[in-house]
């Protein structure tokens, strides 16, 4: 590997998928189609403080790209990882606004902008800036210099997803922010928690478990009543046996923001 990609920290495997791209800019230095392949960072190394540098991604490559953009993607991110299970360690670059995560292609994932959670994309089907590039006088720099690793068996799934199986927020609306984090996608989120907790039996703690279903939606991911009682209802129908008296049941929402107090 030349000595110039070396001291940039690029893994020996993007060489043959590297391309130089135009001075503070995301554009090839010259006319590039996929299919055509990279130029091995040829350009770039001639004049490496004056042009970008960028790897070719899936399906051109063996790579993909998940992209967090900002600390609302971050929050987000984190929210899945709750949810789903932590990311592994992979080759991570700290972009000038949020982190790439860099992981081994599947065949199925597909390019998406915002369809995971606000703020996180996939990337494939076309090129990413590595580390040393500069935009606006803004640097990308290598944030984990690891082995780049398969996604998670929940990451492939929901990347090569493009149905409403899974029930994601609508991204047509504005939602509130709360912390940085989508509203939406903060509702989604809780739903997918309750879904996890076992349900309400009576003589056996029902009571209890009820409150402990409340103390989440309410303090927890801290959503208004209106969202509280849509999830409320749905845990409701799993409850042995389901309480009858919804008064009785969103009662116990406003206990809860009581009791806290």
């Amino acid at each position: 590997m030349p000595k110039g990609l070396q001291e940039m920290k690029f893994r020996s495997e993007f060489e043959p998928y590297l391309l130089t791209i135009q001075h503070n800019s995301k554009k090839p230095l010259t006319k590039w189609s996929p299919q055509s392949g990279g130029d091995g960072g040829r350009n770039w190394l001639r004049r490496p403080d004056h042009f970008n540098i960028a790897v070719i991604l899936a399906p051109y490559s063996p790579y993909f790209v998940l992209d967090i953009d900002g600390e609302k993607g971050y929050k987000n991110l984190q929210g899945l990882q709750i949810v789903y299970g932590k990311l592994p360690r992979t080759f991570t670059v700290k972009s000038p606004s949020g982190w790439h995560y860099y992981f081994r292609y599947q065949q199925g994932i597909k390019r998406s902008i915002g369809w995971l959670a606000p703020s996180i994309d996939i990337i494939c089907h076309g090129y990413t800036l590595l580390p040393g590039s500069v935009i606006d006088g803004k640097r990308y720099e290598v944030l984990d210099d690891v082995a780049i690793v398969s996604a998670p068996n929940w990451l492939i799934r929901l990347a090569s997803n493009t149905s409403k199986q899974i029930d994601m927020p609508a991204k047509n609306k504005t939602a509130a922010q709360y912390d940085g984090e989508d509203y939406e996608f903060k509702v989604w989120r809780a739903r997918k928690y309750v879904e996890k907790m076992p349900p309400a039996v009576q003589g056996q703690g029902g009571h209890t478990q009820l409150l402990r279903v409340c103390y989440v939606l309410v303090h927890k991911f801290q959503l208004n009543d209106a969202d509280c009682r849509d999830i409320l209802m749905e845990y409701n129908t799993r409850c042995e046996p389901p309480f009858t008296s919804h008064r009785e049941l969103f009662r116990k929402i406003s206990e809860t923001r009581k009791y806290h107090e």
